[in-house]
């Protein structure tokens, strides 16, 4: 598999995280806020990553991408069997790409500069996973707060857990003599 669609794959693999976090959560868990350590609430963490992806999905065909330029569609934050499907529904839009080139260039501007730079397919996805892991890494800490047990490795970033399985690996492959 190539690099490119590794990455695509990463992308479809964290959102599909997001759908089997979802399926520990009752909805009240979902909604409920979290204060004083969280000043949010997961269903507003899954809306703001939901609503990143729609949005590079929507935008990317024009070649201009602009992540302030977000629907905010906040029955994403408030119906956890709702958000469920769009997770679905983006996997699905994200397997599409797998056919275009993902080096394609893009223009990427925001809502407080006055000039777009230029980007790629594969950068924004590489953004995607990024934003997306660190997002959540918060709603994984929420989701222990009251009990549940999302996978261990639930919010941690691609290299940080290749980076924990090599040290493992390289432990548990290589024993060194114990010295008396």
């Amino acid at each position: 598999m190539s690099q490119n669609k590794n990455l695509l794959q990463a992308n479809i693999d964290a959102l599909g995280e997001g759908a089997e976090l979802l399926a520990l959560l009752k909805p009240e868990q979902y909604t409920r806020g979290y204060k004083p350590a969280f000043h949010s609430t997961i269903g507003a963490h899954f809306r703001h990553v939901l609503e990143h992806y729609r949005c590079f999905i929507r935008q990317l065909e024009a070649g201009h991408i602009c992540y302030d330029d977000r629907e905010r569609d906040s029955l994403l934050e408030l119906d956890f069997v709702y958000a469920n499907q769009t997770l679905i529904e983006l996997q699905e839009a994200l397997s599409d790409l797998e056919q275009q080139n993902l080096d394609k260039p893009c223009k990427l501007s925001d809502q407080q500069s006055t000039e777009s730079i230029t980007s790629t397919v594969f950068r924004e996805l590489l953004f995607l996973q990024s934003h997306t892991m660190h997002h959540y890494a918060i709603i994984g800490a929420m989701t222990r707060t009251f009990g549940a047990q999302p996978a261990d490795d639930f919010g941690v970033a691609i290299a940080t857990r290749e980076h924990q399985k090599s040290a493992t690996e390289s432990i548990i492959g290589d024993p060194q003599p114990c010295a008396l």
